[in-house]
């Protein structure tokens, strides 16, 4: 039995290379995700191209691949002109190009032109994608429930330090032009790039732990490319976001776009300025507010003043006139009982000159001048009155009193009865 064929390895990837290359002999349309990317100082791009499961957790299919620097001169512009995106790691690309073999680097291919209208389509197909998830796990309107404070006072911002968009925000709230104050706490992220999602979750679950402290999160930026902005489209930050326990403010700083990140935001505004300015006018409005409740409170409280100063001056009337009328009847009661003692007190007094008279007559009718001379006398012994016979005794002298003299006489005898 002849024993098989062996190969030395140059024999053997001159023999694949000669395979591969009589099989694709001409160029290949194929759909790829960009996993890595280097440019050298000529010019010239290497990348690592990766196929990845439907859960998107692991690579099933990886190859490398290049572009010469004559074309990625002119791919990398047009590509990032239609798109708004740069050329880099995480996006996927239709690309054209010419699959090869080589004995010592292996299997790649060499790209020589990319299809930007198919990364259009797969961006927005992913925004779908991410939209249709959040609503399937019934989130994406969680956080345009929360109530949003009528006074925004107290801010958690999430930005990075260096922004100019933060800058604009700070300066737009510090010179309003009523002088309110807001108390700002930055929460710095980074916020754009692979990195970004994490580093904003990170934060927003800081903010999370102690939401007490605020009335509200914003999320800000000074604006970017599409591709600096991709991140805001990604199903686990808005996810995140969704589910805030603070209302989220966004003002990520583009005026075309609405990523996902705004779409479930409670308030979605362009720019850091329009969220600075958003939050000065309802301190404004709040202040009007407060305003016109004084001014309806004033109104009230003068209405009320007046119907009750109304309300007393009629009881002052009326107690006026009870008054005037209760001391017209005292008076006339008065009057009466004065009237009635006068009456009482002349009739007492003509009573008692009537006694008098009567008693004087009494008087003058036993005066013993009046009885005297009527024909009466008395007798009077040692000078005391004799009112009994008993009281003498034979041979006594007595004088006898008449009304016009007196007469003096001698006891001879004595009879009693």
């Amino acid at each position: 039995m002849p024993s098989p064929s062996v190969f030395t390895l140059n024999q053997l990837n001159s023999l694949i290379k000669s395979e591969i290359n009589s099989s694709f002999s001409e160029p290949v349309h194929f759909v790829a995700e960009i996993n890595s990317m280097t440019v050298n100082r000529s010019g010239h791009a290497y990348l690592d191209l990766v196929e990845k499961s439907s859960d998107g957790d692991s690579i099933i299919a990886q190859l490398r691949a290049t572009i010469w620097a004559g074309h990625f001169r002119m791919i990398k512009p047009y590509f990032e002109t239609v798109t708004g995106e740069t050329l880099r790691p995480g996006i996927k690309i239709m690309a054209c190009g010419q699959i090869g073999f080589h004995e010592v680097y292996g299997l790649s291919v060499n790209i020589t032109s990319i299809t930007p209208e198919y990364t259009v389509g797969e961006m927005a197909m992913q925004r779908q994608q991410t939209i249709r998830q959040l609503t399937g796990d019934g989130v994406i309107d969680l956080n345009k429930e929360l109530e949003l404070p009528m006074l925004i006072k107290n801010i958690a911002v999430i930005s990075s330090p260096t922004a100019a968009g933060y800058g604009d925000f700070v300066k737009q709230l510090q010179h309003n032009p009523n002088g309110y104050g807001f108390n700002v706490t930055l929460f710095q992220a980074v916020m754009q790039g692979d990195e970004a999602v994490d580093s904003i979750i990170s934060q927003l679950e800081v903010i999370a732990d102690h939401s007490e402290m605020f009335d509200c999160i914003a999320l800000i930026r000074g604006g970017g490319s599409k591709a600096d902005l991709s991140c805001f489209d990604k199903y686990r930050l808005c996810q995140y976001l969704c589910q805030s326990p603070l209302p989220v403010i966004t003002g990520i700083g583009h005026d075309r776009d609405e990523s996902v990140a705004d779409l479930v935001a409670h308030t979605p505004l362009k720019t850091p300025t329009a969220v600075a300015q958003f939050i000065i006018d309802r301190a404004e409005w709040c202040d009007r507010l407060v305003d016109e409740k004084i001014a309806s409170i004033q109104r009230s409280v003068r209405r009320i003043m007046e119907a009750k100063r109304t309300k007393l001056t009629q009881i002052i009337y009326k107690i006026h006139n009870s008054l005037h009328s209760a001391a017209m009847r005292k008076r006339a009661a008065l009057d009466r009982v004065g009237n009635s003692i006068v009456s009482n007190m002349k009739l007492n007094i003509q009573q008692k000159n009537h006694c008098i008279d009567v008693i004087r007559d009494k008087i003058e009718l036993n005066n013993p001048v009046n009885i005297l001379r009527k024909g009466y006398s008395y007798t009077m012994h040692n000078g005391k009155p004799v009112l009994s016979a008993s009281q003498l005794a034979p041979g006594d002298t007595v004088t006898t009193v008449f009304f016009n003299g007196t007469a003096e006489s001698s006891v001879t005898k004595i009879e009693t009865k």
